[in-house]
């Protein structure tokens, strides 16, 4: 037993590369795993952290609506679940102006509210302070930010514009105080951060004691659901909700940990490939020595024991080290995803990264597992090998599993591509992940078929090319399995970039064709917008056209469990003046009934996830109540909204109870960048929301950059694998090949020969590796996008034929060492090799 595992382990070093490359396969696979386990409660912590610092640490939060007696409320009704709460907190809001030049205007966000409450629910540390306490009257707190740039220090009196039921006051304060960016002061923006008390700000506001909103934090959080409820009732005309929704945060970002787990599937399975492959050389190098131990009393049990042993020596050594890539892994993520929420939600999320003990456990499980399953298979083969086939090496090749493998693939790419066609949001990453497998599975068993019909065809041509040598190398094509092993390698590798790449390509081509179909110039939110604001934009010069937005949003339908996520009311006077809607038939006239009655057109994403047809009745609860609307029309899935549902803009505001736009848009007959600053000084108290057309479309190119180069990092890994896969089995391939090369040599064949054969045959795999690469990874794109229920697909078709070049020219570089050892041979010591 001892020799065994000393002749195994001396086998392990002296094997230095294979030993480094299955290491690798596992160390990438656990990191990956790891990181894809552990990324939702990393995403988790960095969105609930950056709320945080933005708003603070509430649980609960009560607001007034456009529909509330007044924007004012006591606090008494909260006050009486005091002792279920860590604190309850007042505060009042307004606006005003700051003029620190003749011709500059900068908006102040005013806070009401105690010192100390502020510093519970949003700590702030202050730098410089000056009569300070008592907090009341006119005094204010600055940021260190905002003091620097506009040159104000504490002392120094702030002359500010206010305004209250239209009326416009200047009020003049005195700086107490002024605070590091950190906590309520946090934050860049446009406008200034300022913090007043309680009794001012009540006093301006006529607010009589009362407050604009309350902050809860609660001492069980379990209790939130069932405080909001009692709150609600309170407060009924008031809105009541949860800071951050931590339930759908964990939602969402489970959803991005799925993707993450459905694209490692194509790292695991590289891994597994090479694992398999491996062991089935580890496995027929050592039947020899196998065969003497077992001659001399070593059982089947014993020697399938040390290899199984061997195999979980790798596991341990690749999941440990694995584990410590894989919190590498998770901050890369982690970073990349901080940058596509900071550009998407204008909150600063600094990068965060959380992980467990079970994180590390199931990493580590998981490389345990990979190792030795993707090793069982030629262990036990070779254990049901007898004695005396072993050592008179006269064993057979079994055959009758292979004949079975090209059915085997062909079911296997049906299956992957009937899993596109099932619409299901939970089975959507199940589903994904098994159709990638499966497509991976369907390349390695046609490999060795769809290469030996190559090889026949390839035949014929090189005889013309080539000469005998084209001939040879087409033959040993056919022959050599890890020729065949390189190929589906180079197949699953290309495969791979073709998928991400795709994806990639597929979302600018969204991006792009979403604002092809955008006619505005401007987006515009402000509260409280309804005509005169549409009056007032359209005095500004370069303003030419206005359209006020009416939307709903999450509508449930009452006959069905499903909520439409987006209903737009339109004017169809004007809609067409700041949108193209694809749509088929007779577009205008579609569009002309929606004003007729309760009517609806839907996209195509809708009808086919709803089961929908012309004439159905959908009864929608919305605010006014249960609204039936009738189905007139489909319409292709407009700009990024799959699940969208127009109806007349006048049946929307009265069905929804809709006093103000949702959003307004803006055309410009000047230079929009210039319209924006106009809009801007003129609604500057009310801090508005503007952007330009390209400024959105830029900051979702970001965005797209960013989640495109994480997605990449995906099929990098299983590259990186691939590559090292390659090399090892051309190496081998030589070894194994040594005698075969040097017979050749000693009846003729020259060094320049043999390095034009194995050249030749690296050219031709390159070339059926590239081919099934391509097809492939256009089967995955169908399943990536069919669990998806992505409608469109952009494949990239002229790039193809690039994927196919890089699978040549890998192969050819990957063989210039085979090649330059070929040439080197020792041919008598080759011919007496046994």
């Amino acid at each position: 037993m001892g020799v065994i595992t000393k002749y195994i382990f001396k086998s392990m070093g002296e094997k230095k590369l294979r030993t480094f490359l299955i290491i690798l396969a596992i160390v990438l696979s656990s990191g990956v795993f790891f990181a894809s386990i552990a990324i939702s409660g990393s995403l988790n912590e960095m969105i609930i952290q950056g709320i945080q610092a933005s708003v603070g640490n509430a649980d609960i939060t009560i607001v007034s609506t456009e529909k509330s007696v007044s924007p004012f409320f006591y606090m008494q009704r909260a006050e009486k679940y005091r002792d279920r709460t860590e604190y309850i907190i007042g505060e009042l809001q307004n606006n005003a102006i700051y003029q620190p030049g003749v011709h500059k205007k900068i908006p102040v966000n005013l806070t009401g509210a105690e010192l100390e409450d502020i510093q519970k629910m949003n700590p702030f540390t202050i730098e410089q302070e000056s009569n300070l306490y008592p907090f009341e009257g006119r005094k204010i707190v600055l940021s260190q930010a905002d003091a620097a740039k506009y040159q104000l220090k504490v002392g120094d009196s702030l002359e500010l514009e206010l305004e209250y039921e239209n009326k416009v006051s200047r009020q003049t304060f005195k700086i107490c105080a002024i605070s590091s960016a950190t906590g309520f002061f946090k934050g860049d923006s446009k406008s200034i951060t300022a913090l007043v008390p309680t009794d001012f700000l009540s006093t301006y506001s006529n607010a009589q004691g009362k407050v604009g909103a309350i902050y809860i934090k609660l001492l069980n959080s379990e209790d939130k659901q069932k405080m909001i409820d009692q709150l609600a009732d309170d407060y009924k005309s008031y809105k009541v909700f949860e800071l951050f929704p931590l339930e759908e945060i964990k939602q969402e970002t489970s959803m991005i940990s799925a993707v993450f787990l459905m694209l490692s599937s194509i790292v695991f399975f590289m891994s597994i490939f090479i694992i398999y492959s491996s062991f089935k050389v580890i496995t027929t190098e050592k039947l020899p020595i196998i065969g003497t131990f077992r001659s001399i009393g070593a059982t089947k049990r014993m020697t399938n024991y040390l290899l199984l042993g061997e195999s979980l020596f790798y596991g341990i050594i690749g999941g440990l080290l694995g584990c410590v890539v894989g919190v590498g892994i998770l901050y890369l993520m982690s970073y990349a995803l901080s940058k596509m929420v900071n550009g998407s939600e204008g909150m600063e999320f600094h990068t965060t990264i959380q992980f467990s003990g079970i994180n590390f456990l199931m990493a580590f499980g998981m490389a345990l597992i990979l190792c030795l399953v993707s090793s069982l298979i030629p262990i036990l083969r070779v254990s049901k090998i007898p004695i005396k086939e072993i050592v008179l090496n006269i064993v057979q090749k079994d055959t009758r599993r292979r004949k079975l493998w090209p059915v085997l693939g062909i079911v296997f790419m049906m299956i992957a591509f009937a899993f596109s066609l099932i619409n299901s949001d939970d089975l959507r990453p199940i589903l994904g992940s098994v159709g990638m497998i499966l497509s991976l599975l369907a390349v390695v068993m046609l490999v060795p078929n769809f290469t030996a019909l190559f090889a026949k065809l390839l035949e014929k041509l090189y005889v013309f090319s080539f000469g005998n040598i084209g001939i040879l190398a087409a033959k040993n094509l056919r022959e050599n399995q890890n020729i065949i092993n390189n190929i589906s390698m180079l197949a699953i590798g290309i495969a791979c970039l073709l998928l991400i790449n795709t994806a990639s390509y597929d979302s600018v081509m969204s991006i792009t064709d979403q604002y092809k179909n955008v006619l505005y110039d401007i987006e515009m939110g402000i509260q409280k917008a309804d005509r005169t604001v549409e009056n007032r934009l359209l005095s500004i010069e370069g303003v030419q056209e206005v359209y006020g937005d009416y939307e709903a949003y999450g509508v449930e339908i009452a006959s069905k469990n499903d909520k439409i996520s987006r209903i737009k009311g339109v004017d169809t006077t004007k809609v067409f003046d700041f949108w193209n809607f694809p749509m088929s038939g007779d577009l205008q006239k579609e569009f002309n009934q929606l004003d007729e009655g309760r009517n609806i057109l839907l996209t195509n994403a809708l009808k086919e996830k709803l089961k929908l047809k012309e004439g159905d009745l959908l009864k929608l609860k919305l605010k006014g109540g249960e609204k039936e609307y009738k189905v007139i029309g489909f319409f292709d899935n407009f700009a990024s909204n799959k699940y969208l549902g127009l109806v007349s803009q006048r049946f929307l505001k009265a069905d929804n109870q809709d006093k103000y736009y949702s959003s307004i848009y803006i055309k410009t007959s000047q230079n929009p960048d210039v319209v924006l600053k106009k809009i801007e000084s003129k609604f500057i108290r009310s801090s508005p929301y503007l952007q330009t057309k390209a400024k959105i479309q830029e900051e979702y190119m970001n965005e797209n950059q960013q989640s495109t180069i994480l997605m990449s990092g995906f099929s990098v890994l299983a590259i990186i694998i691939g590559v090292f896969g390659v090399l090892n089995n051309l190496l081998i391939s030589f070894l194994v090949r040594r005698r075969s090369l040097a017979v050749f040599r000693s009846i003729g064949m020259s060094k320049v020969q043999i390095v034009k054969m194995i050249f030749i045959e690296s050219l031709t795999g390159g070339i059926i590796g590239g081919l099934l690469g391509v097809m492939a990874g256009t089967l995955m794109i169908v399943v990536l996008a069919g669990t998806n229920n992505s409608q469109d697909i952009h494949f990239p078709v002229s790039s193809y034929f690039i994927y196919v070049l890089s699978g040549m020219a890998l192969m050819l570089l990957a063989s210039i060492s085979p090649a330059l050892k070929s040439s080197k041979l020792d041919i008598v010591a080759s011919i007496k090799l046994e």
